[in-house]
């Protein structure tokens, strides 16, 4: 994964009970003597994980009973038992050890994965270990780097890694640049430090298809799902074609990103689109999953569906699930993220919005487990956010959380610019994630804007190898009602730690 949430096996357990169901990891085997074979591991081609954090393992032959998952790096061999809830006869969740109770793994470095039941040793998986560190949101300070060509609000941006653990892209599609929605497609480079290149590709040999603002973003990269080697594809998904539109599309297009140089590719609508129309959802993808959450349909009106499908080793998209689970409360304009098999939404709006307006959101946080697709009870965290949060975006990195920008009810602009939470091991009385923490001053951007895209990036500050979070464009907060101030340009980065 692109960012790593450091979950301990006590916070796995509340979630991992029942979630290999029939239906869940493919066809149960009939065949309980059969060899152990292990398909594949987090659904994707080359798994990726820091120490401490569950991976899922999917396969054949486990068995019902769990035997064993063994993590060997040199002569460091180390039994992890799971849970009989964590284990089934085609699916395992196994939370990766430090190391044994003498030598830690080298990190980063490489382990191997095999399963070993009654009837036999599996074949063994690689995984990617990366290294973790305490990252402590209080310490970040802010910066500016390459403006974006024109201001828009309602844009959106994801980050693809490249070939190398120093070079990584930076995509910009969409969004309303003051007279209209566009087709804007944009490409730059992304250095370790948070910076973009001197210059904002334009890609116009492959704009999108149509014009769109306020859609999902996502990417798939062989680190979260099963495509090839080298490879790498962007989603757009749903949004609003023309500024008057009350309610979004069901397209999705997908075009490939070169890992080597940042080219987009052409676009293609895809056959499998979204079950309803949406615009103001959420999206990412997580082991091999593609997930949707809320937005506004056809008519404007919020939606708590949450919607699931497998991303094909060609990037498609495989057919899509409708939860069983929906969220508690139908909303739009939140963020959602998923890490280590739980799924997160927070904040939105549960009226019915218009894009551009200053409408306030709620303070709610929910989480569920999201394994191979399915999506579990919804549970409402015990701690709430501190502002009443909808528009903004979410930065996620070594535990943390930040919850910024967006519209939202506070004495002041920027008085709520941005807030921070961090995982809860144990996860005690409903709470997943801890209190959270306002920050002020030199710790926030300044930016106070809403309808801004956002990402975590791939690569990490080489001196302090802190995470770096970027905010691009949206447009002025002004207050919680009514339009909002002049659209923007504007790139900020986190520049320390």
């Amino acid at each position: 994964m692109h960012s790593r949430t450091l979950l301990s096996m006590s916070l796995l357990l509340v979630f991992v009970g029942g979630i290999f169901c029939e239906g869940c990891g493919g066809p149960k085997s009939s065949n309980q003597s059969s060899v152990p074979t292990i398909q594949n591991i987090n659904s994707s081609t080359t798994p990726t994980s820091p120490v401490n954090l569950p991976i899922e393992i999917n396969g054949s032959g486990f068995q019902a009973a769990p035997g064993k998952v063994v993590f060997t790096q040199g002569s460091i061999s180390v039994n992890v038992t799971p849970a009989t809830s964590a284990w089934s006869d085609t699916g395992i969740i196994a939370v990766v050890p430090a190391g044994n109770s003498v030598t830690n793994f080298t990190v980063p470095g490489t382990v191997s994965v095999t399963i070993v039941t009654s009837t036999g040793t599996s074949n063994a998986v690689t995984v990617n270990l990366v290294a973790t560190i305490t990252f402590n949101p209080s310490q970040m300070s802010w910066g500016t780097t390459t403006m974006l060509p024109t201001a828009l609000t309602g844009l959106r941006a994801v980050a693809v890694p490249g070939t190398t653990s120093t070079g990584a892209f930076a995509i910009v599609t969409g969004g309303y640049n003051g007279s209209g929605n566009t087709k804007t497609v944009w490409s730059n480079t992304l250095s370790n430090t948070g910076t973009v290149g001197g210059t904002w590709q334009g890609v116009t040999t492959s704009p999108l298809p149509t014009t769109v603002a306020h859609h999902a973003m996502a990417d798939a990269d062989p680190t979260n799902s099963l495509v090839g080697s080298g490879k790498a594809y962007i989603y757009v998904i749903g949004g609003q074609r023309l500024p008057t539109d009350v309610g979004g599309t069901s397209s999705i297009y997908m075009a490939s990103v070169d890992p080597t140089n940042g080219a987009v590719g052409t676009w293609t609508l895809l056959t499998n689109s979204l079950p309803q129309a949406l615009m103001g959802a959420s999206a990412t993808v997580h082991n091999g999953y593609l997930y949707v959450a809320g937005g506004l349909n056809a008519t404007g009106t919020p939606v708590a569906a949450v919607y699931s499908a497998p991303v094909n080793a060609d990037g498609t998209i495989g057919t899509w699930t409708t939860a069983a689970n929906a969220l508690p409360t139908a909303r739009a304009f939140g963020t959602m993220v998923v890490f280590g098999g739980i799924i997160y939404y927070i904040n939105g709006d549960r009226n019915a919005s218009t894009p551009n307006i200053q409408d306030v959101g709620d303070q709610d946080v929910y989480y569920a487990s999201a394994v191979q697709g399915v999506i579990g009870t919804w549970t409402l965290n015990g701690n709430p956010t501190i502002h009443d949060r909808a528009k903004g975006v979410l930065f996620t990195a070594y535990g943390q959380f930040i919850a910024a920008e967006g519209v939202y009810t506070g004495s002041s602009v920027g008085s709520g610019e941005m807030e921070t939470s961090s995982v809860n091991a144990q996860n005690t009385t409903n709470v997943a994630l801890n209190s959270w923490t306002g920050l002020t001053g030199s710790r926030v951007a300044s930016a106070n804007v809403y309808n801004a895209a956002g990402f975590t990036s791939p690569l990490f500050a080489p001196t302090t190898n802190g995470p770096r979070f970027l905010i691009l464009g949206g447009q002025a907060l002004t207050g919680t009602t009514g339009a909002g101030g002049a659209l923007r340009s504007t790139v900020y980065y986190n520049t320390a730690p």
